[in-house]
């Protein structure tokens, strides 16, 4: 049964849609950073030759398929954030920091958690008979002892640099 929610007619797109949105990315992270400098020709042909140089690899092309509805989702959070903080009066200059920054910190664990889940699914591993659900991979990978001493390094060092740079923030 066809509803209007069936976007199923979209999968046939996805690659041509992965390659739209790496070039963007890279295009708009090179305009920010000047990286190469301010030349939007070569900017663009880099970004171009990324968005290529993915569609090489079925991997990374379903792992952004599968990701883009995620990262689009913290994104929308920031959004709503921002516009309840200035809803109810706020000053989006100082919430809004707190607010960022805990939206890249998701973002990145997002797609950390992602890509180490996708790969380890796409690893051939002796003797793994392959019964664990995709979400018993993703929390061994966010409860190893590796990942969960590396996330308590990174809080202690954000404390730090924020205790260092001598700037009050109230959490």
């Amino acid at each position: 049964m066809a509803t209007f929610l069936d976007v199923s007619g979209l999968q046939g797109f996805s690659n041509i849609l992965v390659f739209l949105f790496i070039s963007v990315v890279v295009y708009a992270a090179m305009g920010m950073t000047k990286t190469i400098g301010e030349n939007k020709g070569i900017n663009i042909l880099v970004a171009v030759l990324f968005g290529t140089f993915v569609l090489f690899s079925p991997l990374v092309t379903d792992l952004i398929v599968d990701l883009a509805p995620v990262i689009a989702l913290i994104f929308l959070f920031g959004i709503f954030a921002q516009a309840g903080i200035t809803y109810l009066g706020g000053d989006t200059n100082d919430q809004m920091q707190g607010v960022k920054i805990v939206t890249y910190v998701i973002l990145v664990l997002v797609v950390v958690v992602f890509a180490t889940t996708k790969i380890r699914d796409n690893l051939d591993i002796p003797g793994d008979d392959g019964v664990d659900s995709k979400f018993d991979s993703a929390v061994e990978v966010i409860f190893h002892p590796k990942i969960m001493g590396m996330i308590f390094i990174f809080i202690i060092s954000i404390f730090a640099i924020l205790l260092l740079a001598g700037k009050q923030y109230h959490f």
